[in-house]
Order: C-alpha cells, then sequence, then structure tokens
C-alpha cells in the first residue's frame, strides 16, 4: 500500500474517532475531508466500513443490556415493545434508503458543497435547539 494512503487512512480515522461520540456528523466530516486528501475508495467502502468499530465500541459498552435485552423478549411485554418501537423508528430510514439509494450513492455522497452546507445547517440548527429552554418528557427508554 502506497505510504501517502496510508497517511490518509490514519487521518481519516483520527477524525472518525474525534467526531462520532460528539453531535456532529461524522460520515460528513469522512467524507468531506476524504474528498480534500484525494482519498478515493471504491463506493465510499473505507469510509463506511471505518465506523465498524465505534459501532463495536457501541455494542460492547451496551453488551450486557442488549444480551438481558434479547434473554426477556420471549417472556417481557416491555422489552418487546421496546424493540418493536425500535423497529418502527428504523422502518421509514431503511425503505428510503433502499429506494432512494442511487440518489443517496451519487449525488449526497459526492458532493462537497452540499456536505459543507449540511453540515453548517446541522450545526445551527443544533446550536439553535440547545438555547431552547426545553424540559425532558421522559427519563427512561
Amino acid at each position: 500500500m502506497e505510504e501517502q494512503t496510508i497517511i490518509n487512512a490514519l487521518i481519516l480515522g483520527i477524525v472518525e474517532g474525534l467526531t462520532e461520540f460528539i453531535p456532529v456528523s461524522s460520515t460528513g466530516h469522512i467524507l468531506l475531508l476524504g474528498h480534500f486528501l484525494g482519498f478515493e475508495s471504491t463506493g465510499k467502502t473505507f469510509e463506511v466500513l471505518i465506523q465498524l468499530g465505534a459501532i463495536l465500541a457501541i455494542l460492547t459498552v451496551y453488551a450486557a443490556r442488549l444480551w438481558n435485552l434479547a434473554m426477556a423478549l420471549p417472556s417481557d411485554g416491555k422489552s418487546r415493545r421496546f424493540v418493536f418501537g425500535i423497529f418502527l423508528a428504523f422502518l421509514p430510514a431503511a425503505v428510503i434508503g433502499v429506494m432512494a439509494h442511487g440518489f443517496i450513492k451519487t449525488v449526497l455522497f459526492e458532493s462537497p458543497a452540499l456536505i459543507c452546507t449540511t453540515l453548517l445547517v446541522g450545526g445551527i440548527i443544533l446550536l439553535w435547539i440547545d438555547r431552547l429552554p426545553l424540559k425532558p418528557r421522559y427519563t427512561d427508554v
């Protein structure tokens, strides 16, 4: 592997690690930085696969809770409602993702101007919401 490719991969990995657990789009930052570094991966595989570490970290942190949830599913209605709610919340994104796959891949993942714009707009929205005097309605899942 070429030395510059390894350096770019390390830079992208560091940025992924720094942005994954803060309220910004780690994917947007990876795609944008990859573009400016001239880093290309087939089908953006690297940019997506690099997030596997964050997913595994979350699974590790919540392993005991997830295991207990899985064991309680057959007998606990609250656990079944929780899993059903997660599935129901996931379903629209999955359907839209399948239907708009071509658009997402060619337009959203390939346009640095669009990525910059959405990062800025998203940041402004997060700052605005953070300043609202909101009170939590729910304290558990």
